[in-house]
């Protein structure tokens, strides 16, 4: 028992050692790069920063990420392009861009469906379903982060 005291007590104090202490995964150990020209340091430096970009994707799922102008829209009496009709989670977009039926997440409004396009929808712009006006209001025009989650 005195011995489990003693490896919590000593990871802990680690633990607390070690708080702050960050290490970049992707920063060469030194004297990586000795005796290397110019031109083979800059092409490591270029893989080293797409492993890095290649990495952050995969960790967010691993979908598209685009940045949007979003707009939002509410109840029309009409169904929406795909048919069904509009509810919270139905959102309007280019389906050049973003395919009817392509399950997405959007900042600041969460997990949608592309079920509906626009007149004014054209390129990376979604317009996001609320229920009513005053919602549409105070949601605004706004850049957004979209996220693909399921084409």
């Amino acid at each position: 028992m005195r011995v489990l005291i003693f490896i919590v007590a000593l990871l802990l104090g680690l633990a607390l050692v070690c708080d702050g202490i960050s290490v970049d995964p992707y920063e060469p150990v030194p004297g990586a790069y000795d005796g290397l020209t110019a031109e083979e340091i800059q092409q490591l430096e270029t893989e080293r920063e797409a492993s890095r970009l290649i990495d952050e994707e995969v960790s967010r799922g691993g979908g598209r990420i685009l940045t949007m102008e979003a707009t939002a829209y509410t109840w029309t009496g009409c169904r929406t392009a795909s048919g069904t009709w509009p509810a919270i989670g139905t959102v309007a977009t280019d389906p050049e861009v973003i395919p009817l039926g392509t399950k997405i997440w959007v900042e600041g409004y969460g997990e949608a469906v592309a079920e509906d396009t626009g007149g004014a929808v054209k390129g990376n712009v979604i317009d996001v379903y609320l229920p009513t006006e005053a919602e549409c209001w105070q949601w605004g025009r706004q850049q957004v982060e979209v996220r693909v989650i399921e084409p």
